[in-house]
């Protein structure tokens, strides 16, 4: 009878530290989910990440290099001053593009759109058609576009000279005390 009552006893034991061990598993859980979420979100804004820019460019390049496409980059730059509207101007933008198409946050004052499956003229239209929605938000804003392969035909030269482009405008921007006009800062 002792014996099975230690028996007993060690079961209930046994059974008490795996609900606990359950309940940890599950917190470590719920954490790591909040860690990739962090990793691909900005917290603040809800926009993508630049990390997670960088590792989907790279995807991209891979897939166009295997199914032969055009994959463009385009940022999006304003003056310090205005950055207060970039989290709402990424959001609207995310909602007027196609499905397969992300915006990114690069910095207060700069976005970043990877637009699957186009083209440079593609991307250029696609800035045509937002500049309107783009004006409502801001006053003003410069953008450069970087398009795979013609620009460049690896992924780290491409994600290399978009993030180039990125620093030279937002340095244009906010060095030139004029109103900067919504045109292309590098001619392709």
């Amino acid at each position: 009878m002792e014996e099975i009552e230690r028996l007993r006893q060690e079961v209930e034991e046994l059974q008490r530290q795996l609900r606990h061990e359950t309940l940890r598993c599950i917190e470590l859980e719920r954490r790591c989910a909040l860690l990739e979420k962090l990793a691909v979100r900005d917290p603040l804004t809800g926009l993508n990440s630049e990390s997670y820019l960088h590792a989907r460019v790279r995807e991209e390049i891979e897939r166009s290099i295997r199914y032969p496409a055009a994959t463009s980059l385009v940022t999006l730059c304003v003056r310090q001053e205005q950055a207060e509207a970039m989290p709402r101007l990424g959001q609207r933008i995310a909602g007027e593009l196609r499905a397969t198409d992300q915006v990114f946050k690069l910095s207060d004052h700069g976005l970043a759109l990877l637009l699957i499956e186009t083209p440079e003229e593609g991307a250029h239209h696609v800035l045509k058609r937002l500049r309107d929605e783009l004006e409502q938000f801001v006053k003003g804003f410069g953008y450069t576009v970087t398009t795979f392969p013609v620009h460049a035909n690896l992924a780290d030269d491409f994600i290399r000279l978009a993030m180039e482009r990125h620093r030279e405008l937002t340095r244009m921007m906010s060095t030139d005390n004029t109103a900067f006009s919504s045109q292309p800062v590098f001619a392709h």
